[in-house]
């Protein structure tokens, strides 16, 4: 489990440190206050696959041309960034950012050094953030961080990121969570007796089932897609960190709740899981979901920035229930 993280020049956060990380952590606060950037630097500096991990920092914002140069502070300015992250163990894990100008002026370079040179991979980005070359020493996977074995970033919008649903569903079997799936699914969907999987030609394609027809996943609503996808992203991973970002969008309060439900299922099974999210409906059902002796499993931060510094205030399980009006102010 990750413990704390300290970040140095990354996207808005010019410094700032959250320590005292539990197995669910809530991170609330103002458009603009880092919650974002938070994940991606938990991403980063946590993943056996780094170099995958900063491109798709990188490329997950498709609104701006020159994506590489707006992961360090103030557009580049700074030129460089450290992440720094421990884990339940304090062994520590620093990766250092920085933009190399020694490469084609065409196209931005992130060099990325992890532990004072231990690995060095430069990756390249051309205009419109396209992931072009990887010169160099270069590793696709590392050791994991620990016993962390896996950190995956679930974003409920469509992204080229994301593993498609027959896969996600085919590894949510094979981890004996089919039956729990469908049920927090079912709670939205009427009269869903099964997922199944068919195909389109050679394609494979999940499909809800009902008793007299099927349709296929992508068909649903955008309410039931978003939440069918965190709830088989969850019920996928054996272990490790899942990061979730607004898992609240496009959902009704019955969805919310569902959310909720899949979420703490995976933090029994000793998943780490850390959320991003403008919703009081979430928290709410989260802290219901939680036993008395639950709920120092979930630590919430409230966050905003000051010219770049990363301050917040931090609640503990049993202190998010007793600060609820306070939250919902800063919410609304």
């Amino acid at each position: 489990m990750i413990r704390w993280i300290d970040i140095r020049g990354l996207r808005g956060i010019r410094q700032g440190r959250l320590s005292d990380l539990t197995p669910l952590v809530v991170l609330v606060g103002p458009n603009g206050s880092g919650k974002s950037t938070v994940l991606e630097a938990l991403l980063i500096a946590a993943s056996p696959e780094p170099a995958e991990a900063v491109g798709r920092a990188v490329q997950r914002h498709r609104g701006v041309k020159e994506g590489a140069r707006w992961l360090f502070w103030k557009g580049g300015e700074g030129k460089s960034a450290r992440i720094t992250v421990a884990n339940d163990t304090i062994i520590e894990r620093i990766w250092d950012l920085s933009i190399d100008r020694s490469g084609p002026s065409d196209q931005t370079w992130i060099k990325c050094v992890l532990d004072h040179r231990a690995h060095v991979v430069t990756l390249g980005f051309a205009p419109g953030n396209v992931f072009s070359s990887m010169p160099g020493p270069y590793f696709q996977q590392m050791s994991p961080f620990g016993e962390i074995e896996d950190v995956r970033l679930v974003e409920v919008n469509t992204s080229d990121f994301q593993l498609p649903l027959h896969r996600l569903f085919s590894r949510a079997v094979e981890q004996g969570r089919r039956k729990q799936a469908e049920e927090i699914v079912a709670e939205v969907v009427p009269g869903l007796t099964d997922f199944i999987i068919l195909t389109e030609g050679d394609t494979p394609i999940l499909q809800l089932a009902f008793e007299d027809r099927s349709v296929p996943a992508a068909l649903a609503g955008d309410g039931v897609q978003s939440l069918l996808r965190l709830t088989l992203e969850l019920a996928a991973r054996p272990n490790g960190v899942v990061l979730v970002e607004e898992p609240e969008l496009h959902q009704h309060p019955g969805a919310i709740a569902q959310s909720a439900k899949a979420i703490l299922a995976a933090v029994r099974r000793q998943v780490q899981v850390v959320i991003t999210t403008h919703s009081l409906e979430l928290i709410d059902s989260l802290v219901s979901g939680l036993t008395d002796q639950e709920l120092p499993l979930l630590s919430l931060y409230n966050m905003h920035l000051e010219q770049g510094t990363l301050k917040f205030f931090r609640s503990d399980g049993p202190e998010v229930a007793l600060a609820r009006t306070q939250i919902q102010d800063d919410l609304r």
